[in-house]
């Protein structure tokens, strides 16, 4: 009951029906003034919050420490006294992954700028060059022939641009002593087509014509156009494929999928263990969603190991499955808390509790289907393991699926 004014009116404003008490019997609401001063909506935010505040914290300490009880409580309609299962998985798992990635996880390394950047893009060309030479004398596609030539050309041009800008900015940093040149925007800004790229060009159709008269070629596709590693990064593939006749270029979902295959070789190229890094960062960030989606998984694994109970449904699993979760989150919580101090303090102690937390979090599970289902040690010690299985078993899929994801996402 809230500490606001009752009205004397016994009518109530949301309905119309009559009130006999502080509440109306019909929709809930409570009879009074209407009109709140400032100190009012504070004074209500304070009791809502501290109103949450106790429940949830009741509800917690049964959910720890009584294992399956607050299920139970659940199934039989005892549900006032303590949080909802839905607003408690929300608040736990959102204040979980809050303090998770706020905290625990390790922060970005910050990009380089001024000549290194330039040297970064020089050495990207080399090897896509490298790469295009290769495929233009291996290749037998007079259509493709063209195209790597048309690049070519393009890439030895940029090299000669690439090349006399890394020295202009080297020369001017050693004049003026500084390392830190931001020259990004020169290098995101595009690089100039000179006329001496035009001969070039026709130098090589001129050349290809004429290796492809003296052979009989056609303009077939050949191994060459699919042996990816050719072409060294995506933007060397990118060029390729403008250079190329509407009709020979590949289809969205190739092409999107080659491109994520040379984002990944190149990264792996420059630095593997960076490469690496930034996907298991997109792998963490996708655990709530994850988890989420193991839910139903979870409690139809409950489900199969408890059909024959026929006075559970699957929505009492669902409700299982949910104290579980909640509970999981808030001792692995503890257990990173216990984590930091530890390392900040070297104490044995704190290692001895997180070994702890970690047997309580096994103990937990079995304990919780034991107080709820009600069957004997040996029968729930079976179902415990093949729960746990089950579970594994599923978990790994996700992470799969979430990996792929996340390298995508990349």
């Amino acid at each position: 009951m809230s500490h606001f004014k009752e009205r004397k009116e016994k009518s109530c404003l949301n309905c119309g029906a009559p009130v006999q008490e502080r509440y109306c019997g019909i929709c809930g609401q409570e009879n009074i003034e209407p009109r709140e001063s400032a100190w009012h909506l504070v004074t209500h935010f304070f009791y809502d919050i501290t109103h949450f505040d106790g429940k949830f914290f009741t509800t917690v300490r049964y959910l720890l420490l009584k294992p399956g009880f607050l299920t139970a409580e659940y199934v039989k309609g005892r549900r006032a006294s303590h949080l909802h299962p839905i607003r408690m998985y929300v608040f736990t798992s959102a204040f979980f992954f809050l303090i998770y990635f706020s905290f625990i996880s390790g922060h970005k390394e910050t990009g380089k700028e001024g000549p290194e950047v330039l040297k970064e893009a020089l050495n990207t060309k080399k090897e896509g060059l490298k790469g295009l030479n290769e495929m233009f004398a291996k290749t037998s596609d007079t259509v493709l022939k063209n195209a790597v030539g048309k690049t070519i050309a393009q890439y030895e041009n940029d090299i000669k641009v690439l090349t006399g800008r890394l020295e202009k900015e080297e020369t001017a940093a050693k004049q003026s002593n500084k390392t830190n040149i931001p020259v990004m925007d020169s290098v995101l800004a595009g690089l100039p087509l000179p006329g001496d790229i035009i001969s070039k060009v026709d130098s090589i159709k001129k050349a290809t014509a004429q290796n492809d008269s003296l052979h009989g070629k056609d303009e077939a596709h050949d191994a060459g156009y699919y042996t990816i590693q050719w072409y060294q990064n995506e933007a060397t593939y990118a060029a390729v494929q403008d250079a190329l006749p509407a009709g020979r270029k590949d289809g969205l979902i190739e092409r999107s999928v080659k491109l994520k295959i040379l984002h990944w070789y190149q990264e792996q190229q420059k630095n593997g263990e960076k490469a690496l890094q930034v996907l298991m960062d997109k792998f963490k960030h996708s655990f709530p969603t994850m988890l989420f989606i193991s839910l139903p998984f979870f409690a139809f694994s409950l489900k199969l190991l408890y059909i024959r109970r026929g006075k559970f449904y699957y929505v009492d699993h669902g409700i299982f499955a949910i104290h579980t979760y909640c509970a999981l989150f808030v001792l692995m919580l503890l257990y990173y808390m216990l984590d930091a101090v530890g390392g900040k303090l070297h104490w044995w102690i704190f290692s001895l509790a997180k070994v702890a937390v970690m047997v309580y979090v096994l103990y937990y599970v079995y304990k919780a289907m034991r107080n709820f289902y009600g069957q004997g040690r040996f029968k729930t010690l079976l179902k415990y393991f093949l729960l746990s299985w089950m579970t594994f078993t599923v978990m790994t899929i996700l992470v799969i699926v979430f990996l792929i994801i996340s390298a995508y996402k990349v």
